[in-house]
């Protein structure tokens, strides 16, 4: 992790940037009332929810695409590392733990072509930037100071624990299972980040192995 602890986010914009996250589940569950299909719905929450949190937190994004630039390599490596691990943990998920992971079944890319291209962008780089951007928002006042593990371990408890509340429906195994999710996932994309000091790794490795699931599914 950078030396630099000091936060760059005030606290409203901490506030708000977590409930546009929470504003998805909101936005899909009105919407669900007037098409009654969820991916559909779910599409539509994550898209316009995501686009004004990246615009709310554009500067942020600045920041951090600038510290691509200064080590292209490490950023190279760590998102090389990002889609490996993510994938294998996005397979376990979907193969054994049977987690509620944010991601149309195939029935729903296949059955509604129209709305596919939405999806596949909803659920690939939005989700991407939502999981990065939140969970840099969510935990950007700790102190991390020669504290990585912890801070990437309480990250990954705190905003793993969001997700599970906000987006999954309320059965008991289904929470434990797609919380173990969520904290894990948030566990790899808090480690990219503490070792490349940029958030962007984090939402291509989300972002590449999403499309390549979901274009999986369809074949």
């Amino acid at each position: 992790m950078s030396q630099k602890t000091v936060s760059t986010l005030s606290g409203k914009h901490i506030v708000i940037s977590i409930l546009l996250i929470v504003c998805v589940r909101l936005l899909a569950i009105l919407t669900d009332r007037f098409v009654v299909q969820e991916a559909i719905a779910l599409m539509f929450g994550v898209n316009i929810c995501t686009a004004a949190l990246i615009v709310y937190n554009w500067k942020l994004i600045e920041r951090h695409t600038g510290r691509i630039n200064k080590n292209p390599g490490d950023t190279l490596l760590f998102t090389a590392i990002g889609i490996a691990a993510y994938a294998v943990w996005a397979w376990v998920s979907v193969s054994f733990l049977k987690a509620d992971m944010m991601l149309p079944e195939n029935l729903a890319l296949i059955g509604i072509g129209y709305a596919r291209p939405g999806m596949m962008i909803a659920f690939s780089i939005m989700e991407a930037c939502m999981l990065n951007i939140g969970f840099k928002n969510l935990t950007d006042r700790l102190d991390v100071r020669n504290k990585e593990l912890q801070a990437i371990l309480f990250s990954a408890v705190l905003f793993g624990l969001l997700m599970t509340v906000v987006f999954t429906p309320f059965q008991l195994l289904l929470w434990i299972r797609t919380y173990l999710y969520w904290l894990i996932t948030t566990a790899i994309l808090s480690y990219l980040y503490n070792q490349s000091h940029s958030i962007i790794p984090g939402i291509v490795a989300v972002t590449l192995v999403h499309l390549a699931i979901m274009i999986l599914s369809m074949l």
